[in-house]
């Protein structure tokens, strides 16, 4: 059960002074990765709440989701933390790409602060966002990997995008959520699955089924 009600367009004094993290993307489906990340930054970065966002179509992706409501459905039965929120709010915000959706929330909640959250992978191909320089600017950004990785993040697009204060971190602190900064957290154990694979092993599945009932 849920401690918080979800964010929508007229709550902001309800997350006044809140240290809220955001992690985005299509969660089709939704895994425990996606859990994992969440209370790693909320304990790492002493977060009051991490917002689920359930984007209406990732615009980096060219597949097309499961519809929006199976998809929130799902998120909801797999989250059990009460800090953890799934929002459907990108929908109402009309918005699908980072960069604009972090912008209207900001002027929404202007006493809120926010930080990114994401796994090495969207780290890695974090300049081939829309505007990912002008999002920098915006909101800070925590990418969690594992200790072993540090010649990863050295080698990483973003890493070497001078005008950003990158800081690696390894214990839980109550660091600042200034725009401009993005932290590297370095975590023991990670779980080591995507929404891809889900939906290839599905795949997999449903071909075999078919082929045996042939």
């Amino acid at each position: 059960m849920s401690i918080f009600t979800p964010p929508h367009l007229l709550n902001s004094p309800r997350w006044k002074y809140k240290r809220i993290g955001l992690l985005g993307g299509s969660f089709n489906p939704p895994h425990e990765g996606h859990v994992h990340i969440s209370l790693a930054a909320m304990k790492g970065l002493h977060l009051d709440s991490v917002w689920w966002l359930v984007s209406p179509q990732n615009p980096i992706k060219e597949d097309k989701p499961l519809p929006l409501e199976e998809r929130m459905q799902l998120c909801q039965n797999l989250v059990e933390h009460p800090k953890i929120l799934v929002s459907d709010i990108e929908k109402y915000l009309g918005t699908s790409i980072t960069y604009y959706s972090v912008k209207k929330l900001k002027k929404l909640y202007p006493s809120t602060q926010f930080t990114w959250i994401s796994g090495m992978d969207n780290a890695l191909g974090l300049h081939k966002w829309h505007h990912w320089k002008d999002l920098l600017s915006e909101i800070s950004m925590v990418h969690l990997t594992r200790n072993p990785a540090r010649s990863l993040v050295s080698a990483c697009p973003l890493r070497m995008y001078e005008k950003q204060r990158h800081v690696v971190i390894d214990k839980g602190g109550h660091y600042s959520l200034d725009s401009g900064t993005t932290y590297w957290m370095m975590q023991k154990k990670m779980v080591n699955v995507s929404s891809t694979e889900i939906r290839n092993k599905q795949l997999e599945s449903n071909d075999k089924h078919e082929n045996h009932a042939a």
